[in-house]
């Protein structure tokens, strides 16, 4: 036994000590970033945004070359290389702070300092169509553009403008659609700051006000719960359907703490560890099932030192080796890896890299516990969606009860339903499943989700009690005595008919003691074996509930 538990404990350190040095910064990106070849630090290149499209990355930023190769701003990599896209020795002013591949162009929003080529009238927006830039309307957007996102093959575009083409209707948001922009309503007193699809629905972060959501054509209600302050970037983790949402805030749904960073899972809000210490987060991704922040922050409200970049695992906060040396502004998937900008140029342990770098996160294979952390699974019992109770009572003897669970998109979903209650329920392979209850009773929900060759259980317990509609029926006179009680009692009914009478009794956790035949105007209860408490006497006529007392056993 012992040698087993050597064999056992050895693995275990191999496996940690793998998973440990696995998990690294790396430079792949050949001749750093620079800025005219000038020292570094001193005057440092900064990359804010970075934008995969299939197998090649897209970034902007402060810099002017790539090795002898000058970019002015604006860089594509692909297959190993580096290359300019239609920029011709204009020395970026910026900032950028968005980019998009729509309708087979690279679309770039930012400020009024950038425009390519020396183009003035295309600052603030423009398009590369591979071989010329050129403006997505007649007359520029007269502010800021800060995020565009694709959404129902319709582009939208938020910001601080208040028209783009002689399209007003206010400020923060427009749509660009077949040609056409349109102008779909605003937010007051806020500037569109960040765009997220979630629960197909259309959210948009903003400053100093938190989150709002896209209702009908062009209405714009606050998002439920949304953070008083600014929420600068948004982030969906797709295979748990959670929300993750990052900015300038302390709290969410007025009373959980959790500062710069918080989770909304459909249902409720929920505190990341308390969050981040430091300036606002500002970039945000999900990578191998994790949450991956990035800002101008050191450590974590709970004291982890993280250093600018850190990782959630879905319960506890994580460093990446040391970090970076400074601000982390942009992060993105790109072939397996996290690709990490900013204005840095030391990762790890001093690593020298300009403004961009790669942090490499194994996967153990789903045949290893590691593989599986992904899988993420919560159960909720609701009547009205959104509102997760676990307390339902009977009516007319019946309680429906509709159960949520997160993983929309696993391959299996199986569901017990164990109680305390004489009533089996039957299982459920459903996602969703609504359950009739006629029993009351302690029941412990469990759902088991199976996605490719991972499986993860979640549990719930929810109890079923006797509604207030009782009080209202016409109850016949009963009797129990002696109550209190030490031994057997007897349960004295005057009915005018003894058919279908049914006498059920329920200790006060829910746990089923009896189910009796009352045929007669008196009836002695056996209380061998039971434990001293409180228990609950149900009289059912022809099956429906028309009395309730109760029996103390001492």
């Amino acid at each position: 036994m012992k040698k087993s538990i050597i064999i056992i404990t050895f693995i275990c350190l191999i496996l940690s000590s793998l998973i440990s040095t696995a998990q690294s910064w790396h430079t792949y990106f050949g001749d750093t970033l620079h800025i005219n070849n000038d020292p570094c630090p001193g005057h440092c290149p900064y990359v804010d945004v970075l934008y995969v499209d299939h197998d090649t990355i897209f970034m902007t930023g402060a810099f002017s070359h790539a090795g002898e190769l000058g970019l002015w701003c604006l860089g594509k990599w692909n297959n190993f290389n580096w290359y300019n896209i239609g920029i011709i020795d204009s020395w970026g002013n910026g900032p950028m702070y968005c980019s998009i591949r729509y309708e087979n162009k690279l679309w770039v929003g930012g400020s009024n300092s950038w425009y390519p080529n020396n183009m003035t009238d295309l600052s603030f927006l423009s398009c590369w169509d591979g071989s010329s830039w050129t403006g997505p309307y007649t007359t520029k957007p007269n502010g800021n553009v800060y995020d565009l996102i694709e959404h129902n093959d319709t582009l939208f575009a938020c910001g601080d403008f208040y028209e783009i083409d002689g399209v007003g209707g206010g400020a923060t948001v427009k749509a660009y659609y077949d040609g056409t922009w349109i102008s779909i309503g605003h937010v007051e007193v806020a500037h569109g700051m960040a765009f997220e699809v979630f629960n197909n629905e259309l959210l948009l972060g903003t400053r100093y006000t938190g989150i709002y959501k896209r209702v009908g054509m062009s209405s714009w209600p606050s998002f439920q719960g949304s953070p008083i302050g600014s929420v600068t970037s948004l982030i969906v983790d797709t295979t748990n359907n959670q929300l993750y949402i990052g900015g300038a805030f302390h709290y969410v749904d007025n009373t959980i703490y959790s500062k710069g960073v918080a989770m909304f899972d459909s249902f409720k809000w929920h505190s990341v560890n308390n969050g981040v210490y430091g300036i606002n987060p500002k970039a945000m991704t999900m990578y191998r099932g994790d949450l991956y922040v990035g800002g101008l922050f050191d450590t974590t409200v709970n004291g982890l030192t993280v250093n600018h970049i850190a990782r959630w695992d879905g319960y506890n906060w994580h460093s990446l080796g040391n970090g970076t040396n400074a601000s982390v502004n942009a992060l993105a998937v790109f072939q397996d890896t996290l690709i990490v900008g900013g204005w840095f140029y030391e990762v790890g342990d001093s690593q020298r890299a300009l403004a961009i770098a790669k942090w490499y996160m194994p996967d153990y294979g789903s045949h290893l516990p590691q593989g599986c952390d992904y899988l993420r699974p919560i159960v909720y019992a609701y009547e009205e969606f959104g509102t997760a109770k676990d307390t339902f009572y009977l009516t007319d003897g019946e309680a429906e009860v509709k159960f949520y669970n997160n993983n929309a998109y696993v391959d299996s979903w199986e569901w017990d339903f164990t109680s305390t209650s004489s009533v089996t329920i039957p299982p459920s392979t459903e996602r969703n499943p609504v359950v009739t209850f006629t029993e009351v009773g302690e029941y412990n929900v469990q759902v088991t989700v199976t996605q490719e060759g991972c499986t993860k259980t979640a549990n719930r317990t929810i109890y079923i009690q006797l509604g207030s509609e009782i009080q209202n029926l016409e109850e016949p006179e009963m009797q129990l005595y002696p109550n209190p009680t030490n031994n057997d009692f007897t349960v004295k009914v005057f009915l005018a008919s003894y058919k279908n009478v049914e006498f059920k009794i329920t200790g006060i956790n829910g746990e089923q003691k009896e189910n009796i035949k009352i045929t007669g105007e008196t009836t002695v209860i056996s209380t061998k074996g039971w434990k001293a408490g409180v228990y609950v006497c149900n009289l059912f006529v022809d099956g429906k509930l028309v009395k309730v007392e109760k029996v103390v056993f001492e």
